[in-house]
């Protein structure tokens, strides 16, 4: 199947734990997974980063809270310490490099 799994697709956790989203997908021709953040206070999507083959990359407002790691051809994996100023909605997404 083409589509993209995201694991947990919801998720409620007390403070300070660590969590795990994970992102997967079988499309042969990608080879990146983003991550995005769409919290409560801003509702526009927010790059977090991404993961090109088993290169990832996070953007300088995410490094302290957020990591990323995978391989972008199959899995990624978002993980992040639960934070009230974290609590949002995480979407992942499947590409190939433009």
């Amino acid at each position: 199947s083409s589509k993209v799994l995201q694991v947990p697709s919801a998720l409620l956790e007390s403070p300070n734990v660590t969590v795990i989203i994970k992102c997967s997908h079988a499309i042969s021709s990608y080879n990146t997974i983003l991550w995005y953040q769409q919290s409560i206070a801003d509702s526009n999507l927010k790059l977090i980063g991404f993961v090109f083959y088993k290169n990832p990359t996070i953007e300088d407002q995410f490094k302290q809270h957020f990591e990323i790691r995978g391989d972008g051809e199959i899995e990624a994996s978002l993980q992040l310490l639960s934070d009230p100023e974290n609590s949002a909605v995480y979407y992942c997404a499947a590409s190939t490099t433009q």
